[in-house]
Order: structure tokens, then sequence, then C-alpha cells
């Protein structure tokens, strides 16, 4: 009976139209994400999705794969309704009576069921790749975003490896759940727990220590996808399919066998019986029998009935309204689906505790905000559930059963009945908000941190995240009204919600257009609460709960009463009454009111643009003004303002004056000064020179330009002045993008809120992509290198070079306002605090302004040369003492070295100042080092665990480490600044850590910053340059500058390299232009370096170069003389790449590599020196080594230190069984 049962599932699937809907769908969704993404809306809509169509195109293998991963993952509410419903549809139409007393086997049965609708399912989501397809040759799309050509292969590849086990797998849940439970809901809770799964494997997916853990663990198989292609080039991306790697076939074979068991469990488990098992059908024939049944024969009972009297009161309508409501809820929460719903969060939760706020995979203390922000975020998709399933349910729970005509009947207003199941479902999100708290206590409780604070948990969870979730549960019961149809309500929900994450993409920015406006007001800081973010949040929840008010009373207008749906505008008609005009009158008030204060604020009060509109404003820019690039501007040389900072009003007043120089040659006739428009401020004053010296002839407020023409040109070395008198004042609330530099505590304000000179050529449309849709030529990220005419710039400042330095900053009266400098008086004056700093020696056009209410913890250093103690202190927010020592620690031991090492300290103090959490950043200034308290403040750093990275020490090593390496030498505006910047920061910094924890220890570290490299090359968006070209890119300069330098310490010895860092410092340190770049520097290393490591220094530094080295085969074995003899295979390759990521092999003869046998970690884990560890000479393909060794070993490795760019990091080790 298989064939039959399968055909007519066929037939039945193709003749119905939901399937076909489902089909165009899916078709759509591909189709309008890949026209998005090719440029076929225009440039408002901004969408990624695999490829950007500049680097890697729309339709290469890479991104069909991302594609259709994605939506078929979005396809999964589509593939429960498929798979869920054959054996269920038996029982919903009550043919099931029919089939289970018919000679069918449940074999044929069963499969019959299953496979017709898999079948349906495959066709269905072939719509992915037919729509992704249709979308690539349309006229509309960018041909030039697109590859000239896609083989079908490309889009049927990942079809097959992850859409058709995607299926099966999600198709085993959701036919053996509805089959044996008989009922419906089970299908959700398995997309909940696939759900589940899936977060659990995406929050441990950094975790480099547990890949082919979360590779396995994910069913929609996109960690394993991530695994795998996470180190591919833009070339490869390009060009190679997704390969069957370790990840994809662990996972695909791990949930193919998973979605067997489930279907012999279903086929074990499932009888041709109108009950799911003998206990419950032994308990439906008790009932049956049991007294009370209907009477069979005899004389009817004659009963004395009381008369009662009806009411119909307003009151009567509240008390049947609050009992329906009560028995609606208890229906919810008492029901086994909604608590395995739930408990499926809570396990979420628990299971992804321990990823909590981790910084470069180290823990944090798990402070309030933070595991809020954990957990409620990761709870949002079971609320997300909740709602949209039981919206439906509710709607439709008496129309299931069968009781609808009953209850329709009943003389209860329409209000009584959709109030009291929006009512419940809005008392099932308090009882989750409940959950989540008690989850985000435990989680504190078992981490062993005690300072719980209920008051913020009550206030984000229950005065913020509520309102949000009870708009959304007015959204999912009014979506189920209106449709009236379930399933279609559910798509519609899944679908408004995914739209809803990219609205901002596809141009619908504003805030008035996103329903419920969000569930936090904002960033919570320590340091600043929720600051200024709250009146937008409650302006945007009034708007919103004035369309909820409408919306409900559109509900209640067309909640469904009795059999005939045709008619329900007539009947709204019937039912509208005075009460629904007040409503209205009330909705449209409360909505009109609050939407017309926002656009006031949002449009009004503050400037709104679309990014399509700042695109066009940078264009407008660009053409405009370019011309006046070249033109010759003099030079600031000296800072002298007086700074008022408003923390209550959040306003900052800058007043003063610049002194500039004509550096240039011959006489300056024009003077350009450019004013930071961005931040809206209200320009009081600025005039430059004496009155009549010169005349404004342009005024462009619009882009802040303004033009002088000078009276008399200022001759060579002749200075003038420019007076400035300028008011930061934050008004009202933007539509988005909230300034968080002037904030209530924590205020964090720098050098580019002044005027500058010249042309800003950073205000130029910079992707290539977007210039070439304005018809602009594409636009280098930096000056080649040795372009003299950059290099009178540094990367930092294009309007000065050293400059003295001098503010009077006051603030109010409970904070501390800080600035570069040393304090030469502070005073109070009518109830504010005035802070007077002057820097004694000339500093970077670059400095900041600070202002919050601070304690202090002070430490010191002694200069074991200079015999001077310099004063450390650290500027914090009261209950952040947790690593205040590290962070001293980690200023005293960089000061140390780096003074030993390159040359002396040249400031008298180092002070380092918290700042709110806005931004995760330290960032170095003059002896002032502002440091965000999200990156080292509440770092819980175990000492004895070797995998926790000492962070908030090793990232205040750097901080100072720029003291030396952009405070002392500072590259031109050209490529490679960065590297002697930030990449020798990072390796002055890893040098002092070496100090701190041995140099075993420093494998961990190499190791992050590898995979950071690999990872970031893997989304480069322009193209990848050598480091000495490094042009401002962040995994060049950071991540591979530290594995290269910390690889040219080992292969020179650090004396040495140390030695010709000395010499390149004393020779540039604190020049004039033209500055220093990065041939220079590299010319220091290599006067230093021997000729044998002379092509080691251009590959590193002038090439892409990248190893593939793994180790094969190895095994050990015990001498009779007691060593141990170790034989390994080791296969080595060594490749040149370029710009996209193309290989080429390249010569290694002269490489030495470095090869190790290591011993077991000791018994706390932490990593032993190697027994054996040496250089040797490989060649390409397989070596094949051996060693003796006078102790036991564990494991053999090439590499062991991470100290040579790899691109498989989990292949370059070997454990040894003995």
């Amino acid at each position: 009976m298989f064939l039959p049962i399968f055909l007519f599932e066929l037939k039945y699937r193709l003749k119905r139209p939901a399937t076909w809907i489902y089909f165009v769908l899916l078709f759509l969704m591909a189709f309008l994400l890949v026209t998005a993404a090719g440029g076929g809306f225009g440039t408002g809509v901004n969408i990624s999705i695999g490829g950007d169509g500049q680097t890697v195109k729309i339709n290469a293998p890479f991104s069909l794969t991302i594609v259709t991963a994605v939506l078929s993952v979005f396809g999964v509410i589509i593939a429960s309704s498929l798979m869920g419903n054959p054996v269920y549809r038996d029982f919903e139409y009550r043919t099931h009576a029919l089939f289970y007393t018919t000679a069918i086997s449940k074999f044929g049965y069963l499969a019959g069921r299953f496979l017709g609708s898999y079948l349906i399912a495959v066709l269905v989501f072939s719509g992915i790749g037919l729509g992704a397809a249709a979308a690539g040759v349309m006229p509309w799309v960018e041909a030039d975003r697109f590859l000239a050509s896609a083989p079908a292969g490309t889009y049927a590849w990942p079809y097959l490896v992850l859409v058709l086990p995607n299926l099966f797998f999600s198709g085993a849940i959701f036919f053996t759940g509805a089959t044996l439970s008989r009922n419906i809901l089970s299908t959700y809770i398995g997309s909940v727990l696939l759900l589940v799964v899936y977060l659990i494997a995406s929050s441990y997916l950094q975790d480099l220590k547990n890949e082919h853990l979360v590779a396995a663990l994910d069913a929609f198989g996109l960690s394993a996808i991530d695994l795998t292609t996470r180190y591919w080039t833009s070339a490869d991306k390009n060009t190679l399919v997704l390969p069957l790697s370790s990840y994809v076939l662990l996972n695909r074979g791990v949930w193919l066998a998973a979605g067997l068991v489930l279907l012999g469990l279903c086929y074990a488990r499932f009888r041709f019986s109108a009950f799911t098992s003998e206990r419950v059908a032994k308990k439906t024939r008790a009932a049956a029998g049991a007294p009370g049944g209907p009477v069979a024969s005899g004389e009817g009972l004659r009963l004395a009935l009381p008369r009662v009297a009806q009411v119909f009161s307003g009151a009567m309508s509240l008390r049947q309204w609050w009992s329906l409501t009560r028995l609606e809820f208890w229906g919810i929460v008492r029901s086994r689906y909604f608590v395995a719903i739930a408990g499926s969060g809570v396990i979420l939760l628990l299971a992804t505790a321990a990823q909590v706020g981790k910084t470069f995979d180290t823990a944090t203390y798990p402070v309030t905000y933070e595991v809020i922000s954990a957990i409620s975020g990761s709870f949002f998709f079971f609320f997300l559930a909740i709602i949209i399933f039981y919206s439906g349910e509710l709607v439709w729970r008496e129309r299931q059963a069968g009781v609808a005509q009953i209850t329709d009947a009943v003389p209860v207003p329409s209000w009584v009945p959709f109030l009291s199941k929006l009512a419940a479902l809005s008392l099932v999100q308090v009882v989750l908000l409940v959950v989540v708290m008690a989850c985000g206590l435990l989680i504190q409780t078992f981490k062993g941190y005690f300072h719980y604070e209920i008051g913020q948990y009550v206030q984000a969870l229950f005065l913020y995240e509520l309102p949000y979730l009870l708009l959304w549960c007015v959204l999912g019961m009014v979506t189920q009204v209106v449709l009236n149809n379930k399933y279609l309500g559910f798509f519609v929900m899944v679908l408004y919600y995914v739209a809803n994450l990219f609205r901002t993409q596809i141009g619908f920015s504003h805030r008035l257009l996103g329903y419920g406006g969000g569930a936090s007001p904002g960033p919570y800081s320590d340091m600043n609460g929720y600051g200024h973010f709250l009146p937008a949040f409650w302006w945007t929840k009034l708007l919103w709960l004035g369309v909820a008010l409408l919306l409900v009373l559109l509900a209640n207008l067309l909640w469904v009463r009795g059999t005939d749906t045709r008619g329900r505008l007539p009947e709204a008609r019937r039912r509208w009454s005075a009460g629904s005009s007040a409503a209205l009158a009330l909705g449209l008030a409360i909505s009109l009111g609050a939407g017309g204060y926002i656009f006031y604020n949002t449009n009004v009060l503050n400037k709104y643009r679309t990014p399509k509109e700042g695109e066009k404003r940078q264009v407008a820019y660009e053409k405009r003004y370019r011309r006046l690039k070249d033109v010759a501007q003099p030079r600031i040389t000296a800072v002298d303002l007086n700074t008022e900072i408003f923390p209550s009003t959040r306003a900052v007043r800058f007043r003063g004056r610049f002194t500039l120089v004509n550096k240039h040659a011959r006489a300056l006739d024009t003077v350009i000064v450019n004013i930071p428009v961005e931040q809206n401020p209200r320009v009081l004053a600025l005039t430059l020179g004496q009155p009549g010296q010169a005349a404004l002839a342009l005024n462009d407020t619009t882009y802040g330009l303004r033009l002088y023409r000078l009276a008399q040109p200022l001759a060579p070395g002749d200075s003038l002045s420019l007076g400035l008198d300028l008011r930061y004042q934050e008004r009202g609330f933007p539509n988005s993008d909230s300034n968080t530099d002037i904030v209530h505590n924590g205020t964090f304000v720098s050098s580019g809120y002044l005027p500058g000179l010249g042309y800003r050529e950073n205000a130029e449309l910079s992707g290539d992509q977007d210039r070439r849709n304005y018809g602009l030529k594409p636009k280098p990220r930096m000056a080649p290198v040795n372009d003299l005419k950059a290099r009178q710039n540094t990367y930092i400042s294009s309007d000065a070079d050293w400059i003295r330095f001098r503010t009077t900053v006051s603030t109010e009266a409970d904070q501390t306002a800080m600035a570069p400098g040393y304090l030469q008086k502070e005073w109070v004056q009518d109830g504010r605090r005035y802070f007077t700093y002057v820097m004694d020696r000339p500093m970077l056009n670059f400095y900041t302004f600070l202002s919050a209410r601070y304690k202090q913890y002070k430490s010191q250093w002694v200069d074991s040369v200079g015999g001077r103690t310099i004063p450390i202190t650290i500027y914090y927010q009261p209950g952040h003492e947790y690593n205040l020592q590290r962070m001293a620690a980690g200023a005293r031991d960089a000061l140390a070295y780096c003074s030993r090492s390159f040359s002396p300290y040249q400031h008298r103090q180092l002070r380092i100042l918290e700042f709110p959490r806005y931004q995760s950043f330290a960032q170095s200034f003059a002896n002032t080092v502002p440091f965000s308290e999200a990156i080292g403040f509440i770092a819980k750093v175990n000492d004895e665990d070797p995998e926790d990275l000492n962070y908030p020490y090793y990232v205040t090593a750097h901080e100072v480490a720029h003291q030396w390496w952009a405070h002392q030498v500072i590259g031109g505006n050209v490529q490679g600044s960065t590297l002697m910047a930030e990449a020798m920061a990072e390796y002055s910094a890893l040098m002092v850590l070496r100090q701190q924890r041995g140099p075993t220890a420093m494998q961990r570290f190499l190791k992050f910053d590898m995979n950071r490299y690999l990872s970031g090359r893997a989304f480069e968006k322009k193209k990848e340059v050598p480091l000495a070209l490094v042009e401002n890119q962040q995994y060049i300069h950071y991540a591979k500058g530290s594995v290269v330098m910390y690889g040219l310490q080992d292969a020179m010895g650090e004396g040495v390299l140390n030695g010709g860092l000395k010499k390149y410092v004393a020779a540039v340190a604190f020049q004039g232009p033209p500055y220093t770049n990065s041939t220079e520097f590299v010319g220091y290393l290599r006067r230093a370096a021997p000729d044998s490591l002379q092509p080691y220094l251009t590959d590193q530094f002038e090439r892409i170069t990248l190893f593939d080295n793994r180790v094969t085969a190895a095994t050990a074995k015990k001498l009779p003389n007691g060593r141990y003899q170790i034989d390994f295979t080791v296969k080595s390759a060594k490749f040149y790449a370029d710009s996209l990521g193309n290989q080429r092999p390249a010569d290694q003869s002269r490489d030495a590599l470095p090869l190790a046998i290591l011993p077991a970690p000791d018994k706390n884990g932490k990593p032993q020196p190697p027994l054996l560890l040496l250089k040797r000479h490989l060649k390409a393909g397989d070596n094949k080594l051996s060693f003796t060794v006078n102790r036991k070993p564990a494991s053999v490795a090439i590499d062991p230190f991470n100290m040579v760019i790899d691109r498989q990091l989990d292949d370059n080790r070997k454990d040894l069984k003995l």
C-alpha cells in the first residue's frame, strides 16, 4: 500500500494552493534578496548576504551557499506545515477511522505519507535556487556585481548538501511529533528545539577549543559552513564550492542519523488507534462508562430550576473578561507545549551562560547589565515563538475544538473573548520575564557573583522589555484575526520579523516605521545608567501604544463569530459604537501626537537623513569642493582652549584660539576652515586674524566650510590666530546614532569636535561600488607608501604637526574634568569645578576631554635608568575595582620595557580614565589613556588558568606602548603608517606579556591573533596588501602585525631586533615632515638582520606569504636506554597570494620552520616548555623526521607557538601514543 498512499500524498499536495504559495514565497524571498544585493533597488538599499558584489560576487558559489542556507532556516516554518500535517490531517478531517480499519501496512502508511510530503517540500524549497538564478539575469541588477557565468551546479550543490538534509531532519522532527502526539503544536516544539540547538552552537562558535562540537550541534549546518569557509579569501569564495570538509560531513552525518532515529521511533511507537497509547485508550473507555453518562432509557428527570436574573452590564462584562482571562492564562501555562518551549529557553540560557560577556575568550564578572543583555536577547526568540504560536492557538482554539458555534452564541460582547485572550497572552509574557530574571540570578550565583541588582532587573525587564513584548502580542493576535488563517498568520508574522531586521538596509530607517521601537532604551552603563536614551524610548512606546489601540479596535470589529466569515465588514459596521469612536479618537490622538513629537525631535530639532541621502551629501561635497584639495594651508601650532562641559544638559562649549603658521615656502592668501557639522554645533564666533585681516568669501553652512581671503598674503613663517566659540548642545533626540560622547556621567569628546583646516578628504564616499554608482572613480584607501606630498601630514592630522597645548576645563561640582597635560590649577567657582592643564612639550594635534564622577587608584613606576618616579593614576567608576592592579602592572611593565628597549618616556605622569561602554576600545593620547568600561574593568581573569588571557594587563600595555609608537614615532599619511603605530604597540605589549607569563603562554595570544588575521582577510572589501603597505586595515596591522613581529624577534633575537628599533626611534622620533614611512622602518630592520634573514623580511613585510603545514603522522616508542624516539611526517607548502587571495606556490628552501616535541601540560593544564625545539628547512611536500628526547613526550608540532602564518591552525599538532 506504500505506492497508492505515496501517490495520493503527491497529488493531494500538488493540488493544494498552499504548496504553490509556499513555493512562490521562497522564490520571491530569494529573488528579492539577490535583487537587493545586486543593486536592483538602487543605492538606498544596502543588503549583503554572502557577497558584497565587489570582491565577492553575488552569484559566487559561496554567496549562493549562504543565501540557500539562510533561507532554508527561515523556511523551517514552511517545512513544519508541510511535514507535520500528513498524519495529523487524518485526525483533523476525521478520516483516520477509514485508514485505520483498512488493510494497509504501518510501513506503507507512514512511509507513503512522509516521502510524499518530503518530495513536495523538496519541490517547494527549490524556489530558493530558482529565485536566486532568476534575479541574477534581470536587467535592473548591476552586472558588475555578478560573475559573468554561474554554472547550474553552483545553485544545485548547496541545495543537495544543505537543503535536502535539513528538510529530511526537520521533516522527521515535525512528522514524528505530530504523528505520535496527534497535535500540531508538537511541530512547533520541534521548531523551537532546532532553534535552541542552533543558538547554543552559535554561542560557542568563536571558542576555538570546541570546533567539531560546534559543527555537530548546529542542525542547519551554518556553523559547519562558517568553520569550513572562515579563512576563505575573495578568490576562494568566487571559485570554490562548499567542500565536504570534516565539519560538514560530521554535521550532515549527525543530523541525518538523528532523522533516521526519529523516523524509527515514529515507526516503533505508532499505532493504528484513535488514541496515542493504550493508557490513554483505557482512560477514555473508563470515562465513557463512568456514572453521569447519558440516560439510555426511562423517564426523564424533572428538575425544578431556579430562575436566573440575566445581567448584561459593563461590570458583568468585565467579570466575564477576567474569568475568561484566567481560564485562557492557565490553559497556556499548564500546557505541556508551553512548558516545553519555556523549558527549552531556560536550557539555552543556562547552556550558554559560560559565554556571557566573554572578551578575548576570557570571562567577565557577570555584572547585572551584562547578564540582562545576554539572557533577554537570547530568550527573545522564545518570546517571539510563544507569541506567534499561541496567538494562533488562542484565536483558533474554539474552532479547532468544534465548540465555536456554542461560544460564539454566548451573549457576551465581542471584545470580551478577544481581550481575554490578549490579556492571557500578555500575562504569559510577565511569567516568562520572571523566569528570565530567575535565570539571570542563577547564572550570577553559579558564577560566584552575589551583587544582585534586583532593581535593575525589574527596570530592564518589566519596565522596558515588557511593553515591547505586549506590542508584539497585539500584533500577533490582530494578524490572526485579520487574516483569518492560522498558518498564513504564522508565516506573515515570521516574515514581518525577518523584514524588520533588515528594514534599515532596505530604506525604512526612521523610528516612526519600526513597530514596537525596540526592547531596550539603549545600552546600559554602570557609569551613566540608561542616561539620555529614555525620552526617545518612552515617546516611541507611546506612539505604538496608540497604534496598538487602533489595531485592537480593528480586531474587535473583525472578530469572527459564527460560520459565515464573508460578511465581516458589514458586521464590523454593525458593531461600531460610541465606544469604538472613542477608542478611534484616543488611538489617533496618542499615535499622531506622539508621532508628531517624535518627528519634531528627529527631523526638526535634529537632522534626519536616510543612508541614501547621506551618500548623496558626500558626493555633492566632493564634487563641489574637491578643487580645494591642493590649496596650501597654514599649520596649527598652538591650541589654547576654555572648555566648558555641562553634563546635566549634555552640552559642551569650546572657546579659545588656534595659532596658525605658514610653514610653506610661499605666501598664502586663502584659509579654509571646516567645521564638524555632523554634530550640529552652534557657531557663536569664528574669527580669523585681526579685524580687516581676512574676509569671509564663502560660508557653506550645509557642509561646514568657510573660505577666507587674506587682505595681505601670509608670508612664510608668519602667523595669525583663529578665534573660535562653538557650543554643542544636544537637543531632543535624533532618529538614531544618539550622541554618546556628551553624557550625564562619562563625557568623552575629542579634538574632532574642533574646527580643522583645508578640504576634508575623509568626508568623501569611500566604497568603490558606491562611487561607481555616482559616476566617481574608485578611491584608494591611502596614498602610496613613498608619496612625498602625502608624507607632509601624519596619518592622524592633516592640518598640524606638533602643537603646544593648554586648556581650562570646567564641569559640574561633583565631577572631575580631565585633558592631556599637567594640572596647573584647580578651583571651584559658581558651583562648577575648574581645571587648568598645560602640556610641557609639543604633542600631536590629537587630544580629548573627559568628565565623570571618578575614584582614583594610584601607583607609580620608578625608572631604573633615569631614576625618575612616574605617578600612575587610574580614574575609575566606583565598583569597578576588579582589575586596577592588573592595569597598573601593565602600565608599569610597559613603561619599563619600552623605556629600556626604545627610548626614554617623554612625560612625567600617566593617567588611565574610564569612560562608558558605548564604545569598546582604549585610546592613547599624550600621557592620557581613556579606557572603556567594557574591555577590562570587569574582566574576570583567572591567573591559574592557562586559557585565560589577561587582557586588562595586555590592553593597558598596548596603549602605554603608543606613547612611543604614535606619540614619538608617527608615520606619514601613506600606506604602511599603522605598521609603526598599531603593529609595534602590539609587539611591545606581547613582549611585556611574555616577561610576565613566560614564552609558553604566548601560543594562546598568537593563535588568537592568527585566527583574527585569517578571518579578517576573508572579509576584505577592497584588497589585501602586504604588511608594509597596510591601509589602516585592523586585521593586518593588529593581528598579522603581532604575529610577524613576534616571529621576527624569535628569528633575529629580541636584543638584536630591539637594537634596530632603538636606532630607528632615535632617527625619527618627534620629527617633522616628511614623516617616516614603512620603507624606512623596514630598512632599519634589514640593517639589523643578518643576510640569511633578508628573504624572510621580504616575505613578511613586502609579500602576502602563507604556509600550509601539517603533521600527517606521528609515532613514539620508548628505547632500551630510557629515552624516547619520535618519528613523524610533516607536510609543508608555501604560497604567495595576491590582493584577492589567489595563491601560487613559492620556494621555501630558505625558510627554517620551528618543530617541537612537547610534554603533557601540568596538572592545572598549564603548557610546559618543549622537550625539543629547533628549526629545520623543509621541502615542499612530505618530510620524514626522527628525534629522541629524554622525557616522555605527549605531542609533536610544527610551529608550536603560531609564529608562521598558516591557513589551517588545527592540523599542526598530533598527539603521541606510547
